[in-house]
């Protein structure tokens, strides 16, 4: 577990430069991935660059290592008896994107069925981590239909938002 090797102290470092660095990949290698993908026809003969990605990923991926913690940190101050700390959770969801950056990189490749594979793995991984970290909390305060609730909605907001990257950065 990620608290577990005696973290007293959380910091925002490591989660703000991780989500940086998962922007500019994800800018960067989604232009790459559609440049390879790119057939040139009579109407676009050349590859032309969409810099909006940059502005989306940094709005996306910012406001989800920011908002979703600030809900679960509000939620858990309002359902549990012993609440998440809003930055334990805000460490946890930026460490969780760590996965994501590699397979970014590996998303270049112009093959979706790779993308497709590489997503759903990326996925995997951060959703055990974040999962993993917020069970023991989750199901020791609440009943089990609850806790599955709760753990079902962490799962599935985070699907979603590995969802919205694949479609719009690897389509």
């Amino acid at each position: 577990m990620f608290f577990a090797d005696d973290v007293t102290k959380p910091d925002l470092y490591g989660p703000f430069w991780l989500c940086t660095t998962l922007i500019l990949t994800m800018a960067v290698a989604g232009n790459m991935g559609a440049m390879f993908a790119f057939v040139p026809t009579t109407d676009q003969k050349v590859f032309l660059y969409n810099f909006s990605k940059l502005s989306v990923a940094s709005t996306l991926l910012y406001g989800y290592i920011a908002v979703i913690p600030l809900i679960g940190w509000a939620v858990s101050k309002w359902v549990l008896a012993a609440p998440f700390g809003l930055i334990d959770l805000v460490c946890i969801y930026g460490y969780a994107l760590t996965v994501l950056i590699p397979a970014a990189v590996i998303c270049v490749i112009p093959l979706e069925i790779v993308r497709w594979l590489v997503m759903i793995l990326a996925f995997g991984v951060s959703v055990k981590f974040i999962t993993r970290n917020v069970k023991d909390v989750v199901m020791r305060q609440l009943d089990d239909n609850r806790a599955l609730m709760v753990l079902g909605a962490v799962g599935g907001l985070h699907l979603l938002l590995v969802l919205f990257l694949k479609m719009y950065f690897y389509y």
